[in-house]
């Protein structure tokens, strides 16, 4: 997620209904296509969530958050652009989340593997940057979908330090369309580059996690998840900027998030 932490005290982040998603944003994805005799497609996801939460920490103040998600595919290739409220000291209210890649299904295997561009428009600064990332997936049976995610930014944010995001998750569904998830991941920082009113600094890595449950209904889809992360209130503030120094931040409190979504497909009209 983009953020202006190392410009202190500036700011960070967001996630979206189930483990995970690669697009930091309270629109729940799209399910990853097995139909490749589908040439092409459109989805479009709008979501509501009870609070920002991308990666452990909030990127809406913990307020609510409403975004949506534009995705086209064409046999494995997509395109999306993801819109998003946020609430971040010195950045705009929106952000926006650029992303394309190949979706490749071998068998009961989806590997996803992509390029998302982080950005908010009219910020007072730059804090835009690319994230690279790679994101297997297992299907075990049909209802039970295990899954991997690999990401990597040499910038993050601009501030020079580079990013390291791994996850490992894992989600199981009813016939009834309930369906139980969680993610577990760990996040590595690199060292900042030294400016004329900060000095270079390490910022703090931390071990991430969520567990929580979704149910669908046709078009709609509720899912209630908790949030957790190791990070102290010092290192919270390190990373988002948010709150004070001495202080540090609330921005990294665990937290019950709510997501209500909507998702519709040309697809699914015919």
């Amino acid at each position: 997620m983009a953020m202006a932490s190392a410009l202190r005290p500036q700011a960070s982040a967001q996630q979206a209904a189930g483990t995970t998603p690669l697009a930091p944003s309270t629109a729940a994805m799209p399910a990853p296509r097995t139909d490749t005799a589908s040439k092409f497609d459109v989805s479009v996801t709008a979501a509501i969530t009870s609070d920002y939460n991308y990666r452990g920490y909030t990127l809406s103040d913990h307020k609510p958050s409403v975004s949506t998600n534009f995705e086209a595919t064409y046999n494995f290739f997509f395109a999306s652009v993801d819109a998003a409220s946020v609430q971040i000291p010195m950045l705009s209210q929106l952000q926006i989340t650029d992303y394309a890649g190949i979706r490749p299904v071998f068998g009961p295997i989806t590997v996803e593997t992509g390029v998302e561009y982080y950005s908010y428009p009219g910020s007072v600064i730059d804090t835009s940057y690319f994230e690279y990332y790679v994101a297997p997936k297992y299907a075990l049976s049909s209802k039970f979908t295990i899954g991997v995610n690999v990401d990597y930014a040499p910038d993050y944010s601009r501030t020079g330090a580079w990013e390291n995001f791994d996850t490992i998750d894992a989600k199981y569904t009813f016939d009834s369309g309930l369906a139980i998830s969680g993610e577990l991941g760990r996040q590595s920082f690199g060292t900042t580059k030294a400016t004329a009113m900060d000095a270079a600094h390490k910022l703090p890595d931390y071990t991430y996690w969520n567990v929580g449950f979704s149910y669908t209904y046709k078009a709609l889809k509720f899912d209630l998840r908790y949030f957790a992360t190791t990070l102290s209130k010092q290192s919270c503030f390190l990373i988002t900027g948010t709150g004070q120094a001495a202080a540090g931040s609330n921005g990294c409190s665990p937290a019950l998030v709510a997501t209500l979504s909507w998702n519709i497909s040309l697809s699914g009209l015919k």
